[in-house]
């Protein structure tokens, strides 16, 4: 816990430190200002509540946090009405550094070159399982509407929602297993490989949404770009990601002490997202590439795959408590649609892992190893909700979606005990050192 809070003062410190320029660049007041303050203030005091009330029983039933964040951000946002929509426009830069951070991890941690991270038909079973999954989640509803008669390219058909939501389905995390791993004690080389496995299916993600945040527009009907402007902006964003992983390597050309490390590192988020904002890009996308480009150019990239790792969780409840604070219910109906989505899921990750052991030389079916969604996925959702809020559909999935990944995190820690059971081995004992 002492990590997880240590990490939260650094980046609520480095938001404040930021935020002047910020505030006077914008023409921000006083008065404004001091608001934000005492947000972040109310917000560490929330947290360390929450989190408190909250850890014993997480840890006594198994289930993943992020619910309590989530309820904190509805009671200050959208229950109490104490944050205004301009005092949360003006606090959204908490926002872009924990999406931003959490797509450069992922693209470290996919340009490693330890040995752990080089896994024998780990791509295949990584395709094969995003494969299945999008022709269950997208592909299939897809085909039955437009059998049923509905206009899927109509200006109000809801089929830019429904890709956005294939591509949250896809969303996976390798944290959970090495966490309980380590704690429940499995041996041999199954965790290595679901690990390998879940991160190359969250680069597959990342990838999906870069493409679908360069063809679609956001307007207020379904609207497309031509290929060509698609083509152009999905350039724009790996020529950014590439120079900025390169810019990332001429910064850190040496050994640096952690302190120094973590002040670059953020920097380099913030400047990637800034970068993404101002050319209307993904900054999650971008960053993912200038993590992948550093990984793979420089030698000191172990240090800041690291760094960025002990930071992690404080991003992760930034995101949930935004999710709760940018909360929109949109039509009931919608929240029907949860465990059929959730359902389908599970098939997609099934079939496709199936399929990967039994042809793509991996020893285990590894869907259920992918089973938790991660803090990225959760950023994909509140990107989407905030850029593409004027989309048919959005507002009415925005819930629904946040609704299924905290369902998905309190089942994937079972899911990937069972399926550690029945392929490492599990020891009956705990094992003592706490899990990373």
């Amino acid at each position: 816990m002492s990590c997880v809070l240590a990490g939260l003062v650094i980046m609520v410190l480095m938001a404040i430190m930021m935020w002047p320029r910020t505030a006077l660049a914008a023409g921000l007041s006083d008065e404004t200002f001091q608001r934000i303050i005492v947000l972040l203030a109310a917000v560490g005091v929330g947290y360390v509540i929450t989190h408190l009330a909250v850890e014993r029983l997480a840890r006594r039933f198994s289930f993943a946090g992020g619910i309590e964040y989530i309820a904190l951000g509805i009671v200050l946002g959208p229950l109490l009405g104490l944050l205004d929509d301009e005092l949360i426009r003006d606090i959204r830069p908490v926002l872009l550094l924990g999406a931003g951070a959490l797509g450069m991890l992922a693209g470290l941690e996919l340009g490693e070159r330890d040995a752990e991270a080089r896994v024998r038909g780990a791509w295949a079973a990584a395709l094969s399982i995003t494969s299945f999954t999008a022709l269950t989640i997208i592909a299939l509803p897809l085909l039955i509407a437009w059998a049923l008669g509905y206009s899927i390219d109509g200006d109000h058909a809801w089929t830019g929602a429904l890709l956005f939501a294939g591509v949250v389905a896809l969303g996976s995390d390798g944290a959970l297993i090495g966490s309980l791993a380590h704690t429940l004690g499995a041996r041999g080389p199954a965790p290595a490989i679901g690990i390998a496995v879940a991160n190359r299916v969250r680069a597959v993600a990342v990838l999906g949404f870069g493409l679908l945040y360069a063809l679609i527009n956001d307007t207020t009907i379904l609207d497309t770009r031509p290929l060509a402007g698609a083509g152009l902006a999905l350039g724009l964003q790996v020529g950014a990601g590439i120079v900025l992983g390169l810019l990332f390597g001429v910064v850190i050309h040496r050994k640096l002490d952690e302190r120094t490390l973590l002040t670059v590192v953020v920097g380099m988020v913030f400047l990637g997202g800034g970068f993404a904002y101002a050319m209307d890009v993904s900054g999650i996308f971008v960053n993912f590439i200038a993590g992948l480009t550093f990984a793979r150019t420089s030698p000191h990239a172990g240090e800041a795959t690291r760094t960025m790792r002990s930071i992690k969780q404080p991003f992760v409840i930034a995101l949930y408590f935004f999710a709760g604070l940018e909360w929109v219910g949109g039509q009931v109906w919608v929240y029907a649609m949860i465990l059929p989505f959730l359902a389908v899921r599970w098939v997609g990750r099934y079939l496709g892992g199936a399929l990967a052991a039994r042809f793509g030389g991996v020893p285990a079916n590894l869907g259920p190893a992918t089973a938790a969604p991660g803090g990225l996925t959760l950023a994909f959702v509140l990107s989407i909700g905030l850029v593409y809020r004027q989309a048919p559909g959005i507002v009415d999935a925005y819930g629904p979606l946040v609704t299924a990944l905290v369902l998905l995190e309190l089942h994937s820690v079972r899911a990937v005990r069972r399926w550690l059971a029945d392929t490492a081995g599990i020891t009956t004992e705990v094992s003592n050192s706490p899990a990373e």
